[in-house]
């Protein structure tokens, strides 16, 4: 009887030793869970606080159980060569995308929202973290990418403003370049896009290629205007009577005298932007990171103004507490903001 009661307390333990673990991993996601979506490391701490829980209530748990001491020993000796051994194969990775994501984060080269591309991807990015970054592609899809294969691969930071947009196309000798460059920058003009300008990228046996660019003001609407580009190039070509075939197109034509021009070149740009859309989380992502900036510069001047306060007159003084009091009301309209952009 003495034996079952024994078993009994230490099974008690076992489920006590339990239920704290399962209580302290609540409390550990709800308080760390709350951080700020412009922190960095708020979930790679709540993370590590979790994993910590778990290895410590595991080795509690092995020393309730209702074994001897000895069998206790070994179970948590093997348990320590396991976590060795897992430490030792993932640390090169794991160490090289700590340091690879700290060197990111320190050189401050892209912030969440900024348009890049990294290797093969481009898109915008949507968050930055300690082991990897996210971006949002032109699908609307998301890439993690590993900040080790950042650091190895070449990084392109497009400009938010003044960002050249450029466009593509092939036509014979037998059209005048003056009228082909008049008609490539009709058609950037029309776009939107400023101060057009066309190279020629290639002399070739049928052909030349010509590209026209042009200046994009705001970068949130890159895709799109590229895409306008390349139709009212065509548009504007085709008010030229000018045709975009290739000159062995021309030679198999059956009739020779018919032009491949459509009667109505006249077309509305869409109203909508569509990267509104693709980018949602992107841009979400950037405005919190942009709002979290200024809550930061909030809260330098709060403290520059109580320091000020110091020393001065009650009137002075009254005038820097007005002036506390404003950009606390904006703090807290910021951080109101900043929730409302998180839940949504």
């Amino acid at each position: 009887m003495t034996i079952i009661t024994e078993y009994l307390y230490q099974l008690i333990d076992t489920a006590a030793i339990v239920f704290i673990m399962i209580l302290l991993l609540i409390l550990n996601a709800r308080i760390l869970g709350r951080t700020k979506s412009g922190k960095l490391s708020g979930g790679f701490i709540k993370n590590t606080v979790a994993i910590g829980i778990v290895l410590i209530s595991i080795i509690f748990l092995i020393l309730s159980l209702p074994i001897e001491n000895e069998l206790k020993g070994e179970i948590i000796s093997f348990l320590a060569i396991i976590i060795s051994a897992g430490i030792a194969l993932s640390s090169t990775t794991l160490l090289g995308n700590i340091i690879a994501g700290f060197m990111n984060n320190s050189m401050k080269r892209y912030k969440n929202g900024d348009l890049v591309k990294i290797g093969e991807w481009q898109g915008r990015i949507t968050q930055r973290r300690m082991f990897h970054t996210e971006m949002q592609l032109e699908d609307s899809n998301l890439v993690t990418i590993p900040n080790l294969y950042i650091i190895g691969q070449s990084v392109k930071i497009y400009r938010h403003s003044n960002l050249v947009v450029h466009a593509d196309v092939s036509l014979g000798y037998d059209i005048p370049r003056a009228h082909i460059e008049e008609a490539l920058i009709d058609g950037a003009t029309k776009c939107g896009l400023k101060d057009p300008y066309v190279f020629i990228m290639d002399i070739g046996d049928f052909s030349i290629s010509y590209r026209i660019h042009g200046f994009l003001q705001d970068n949130s609407k890159y895709f799109t205007s590229r895409s306008l580009l390349k139709a009212h190039v065509i548009d504007a070509l085709h008010a030229k009577r000018i045709e975009i075939v290739s000159p062995g197109f021309i030679n198999h034509k059956n009739v020779t005298d018919q032009t491949f021009i459509p009667s109505n070149i006249s077309a509305a740009d869409p109203d909508i932007n569509p990267e509104e859309m693709v980018f949602d989380k992107a841009i979400k992502s950037g405005e919190i990171e942009h709002k979290m900036l200024i809550l930061n510069q909030i809260d330098k001047q709060q403290s520059i103004l109580k320091t000020k306060m110091k020393g001065v007159s009650a009137e002075e003084k009254a005038k820097l507490e007005d002036a506390c009091s404003h950009l606390e009301k904006m703090k807290e309209k910021i951080s109101n903001s900043i929730e409302d952009l998180g839940s949504n």
